[in-house]
């Protein structure tokens, strides 16, 4: 191969390069705005009905949380990602009952939790948790005994009822351990789970039927899990 293919080969990957970077890596523009939101939202999901736009909460750099409220009165989320160079709505669900979204399935720290709680089912807080079941197995003539793991963080609808929050530290230490040890076994455990208790304006859980139960729309590629609704009788006090 002759010097001037090579150069030209060169100054073909170096373009290629960059404008895959361009494409895939670009920095985001500005955010859509409220009118544009409701817009996309309705277009992409007529069921969604979406009439007001709460917040934009900016999970990262590319990821964005909306609430809002439809037509309805029901008070749902949608999920936007910055993708291709544009920013696009990876999931809408019209109520706002608490989801797992986990930006990177694998780093427990890139998981929060999300919600929009309709006004109309007057909570006064929630609780979630982290919860891994006791355990008894026997592996090579050895048995082993697993306590039980129960983490609790409480969040408070004084002030709005929608909202994000990340993982909480010794949450996401406690998780990278179980990831690490159960990705060494052979036959993986399945008791690691997540849960919520929603409690009413005097400290009574309640269940949330205008916030539970709604309709959504997803285009695939957007990593969230559900997380069930827990009885106090299921929670274990020291």
């Amino acid at each position: 191969m002759t010097k001037k293919k090579i150069w030209f080969l060169g100054l073909l990957i170096t373009m290629l390069s960059i404008i895959v970077y361009w494409f895939y890596f670009s920095t985001p523009t500005s955010f859509p705005t409220n009118e544009q939101l409701v817009e996309e939202l309705n277009r992409i999901f007529p069921e969604a009905t979406a009439s007001i736009i709460q917040d934009t909460i900016s999970i990262d750099e590319r990821h964005v949380l909306v609430p809002f409220i439809s037509k309805k009165d029901d008070y749902g989320l949608s999920y936007w990602v910055w993708k291709n160079r544009k920013w696009q709505v990876a999931s809408i669900d019209t109520k706002g009952e608490p989801i797992l979204w986990k930006l990177n399935g694998n780093d427990p720290s890139s998981f929060y939790f999300v919600w929009n709680i309709n006004p109309k089912d007057q909570l006064s807080s929630i609780h979630f948790y982290l919860i891994r079941d006791r355990g008894y197995r026997i592996a090579e003539g050895i048995e082993r005994y697993y306590p039980r793991v129960q983490m609790e963080k409480r969040i408070s609808f004084q002030e709005k009822s929608y909202g994000s929050m990340q993982l909480p530290d010794d949450w996401i230490t406690f998780m990278n351990a179980y990831l690490e040890v159960e990705s060494a076994k052979q036959s993986p455990g399945r008791n690691l789970f997540f849960g919520w208790i929603p409690y009413d304006l005097t400290n009574q859980q309640i269940f949330p039927e205008r916030s539970v139960n709604g309709s959504g729309y997803s285009e695939g590629k957007v990593d969230v899990e559900y997380v069930m609704i827990l009885n106090k009788g299921e929670i274990e006090i020291p």
